[in-house]
């Protein structure tokens, strides 16, 4: 965990990705995968409504980053058992499962990117929101850790964003995953804190 860092909330914007109902709530469609079970545990949306506060008061940009799909799913091609599950009718536009969970709904000002793969960047207007509002440093929560997460992180490192996780703003399938994420993978692409550290760091 790093503790020792500083942001300047200029050049900051803050990620929610994919804390939609199939995600992360009981009744969804990716219930059985034992998802709300680990986001309770971390307790990933007092945790990101906590940092959305944060951002909010220092006038850090809010992107709300959700994996959607028309019923069907039509033209999502399925290459991965995750997308196979998407494809099975999950994140349908409009439906309830796509909707982001309770307490997490964008305010007045924040922006929205929807998606159809588990990076935010693929295929998405995120760099053009980043490059409109001047921000390089990229502070990521949401879900899965182990797999958007980790893979915004990777991408976004390679693009040349300073990335930042508060770990306990994420959540995935279950704790085993989501520490081999942050303790590994995501040390070498990103800063690793938690909400409290990234509050600190931004003064």
């Amino acid at each position: 965990m790093n503790d020792e860092f500083t942001l300047d909330a200029d050049r900051c914007a803050l990620i929610v990705q994919d804390l939609q109902n199939d995600v992360i709530i009981d009744d969804g469609a990716f219930a059985e995968s034992g998802s709300p079970d680990h986001a309770r545990e971390q307790n990933v949306v007092a945790n990101v409504q906590r940092m959305m506060e944060v951002a909010r008061n220092k006038g850090i940009p809010v992107i709300h980053v959700w994996y959607i799909v028309e019923e069907g799913a039509p033209g999502l091609k399925v290459n991965a058992p995750l997308f196979e599950g998407v494809a099975a009718g999950a994140m349908v536009r409009g439906s309830w499962g796509a909707a982001p969970a309770e307490g997490l709904e964008p305010q007045k000002g924040d922006f929205v990117v929807e998606k159809t793969r588990m990076s935010a960047w693929q295929g998405t207007n995120l760099e053009n929101i980043l490059a409109g509002t001047g921000r390089d440093t990229i502070i990521v929560t949401g879900a899965w850790t182990n797999m958007s997460i980790e893979h915004t992180a990777r991408t976004g490192a390679d693009k040349g964003y300073y990335m930042v996780v508060p770990e306990d703003a994420c959540s995935t399938m279950n704790a085993e995953w989501h520490d081999a994420s942050i303790n590994y993978a995501l040390q070498n692409v990103s800063t690793v804190t938690n909400v409290d550290g990234v509050t600190a760091a931004l003064g």
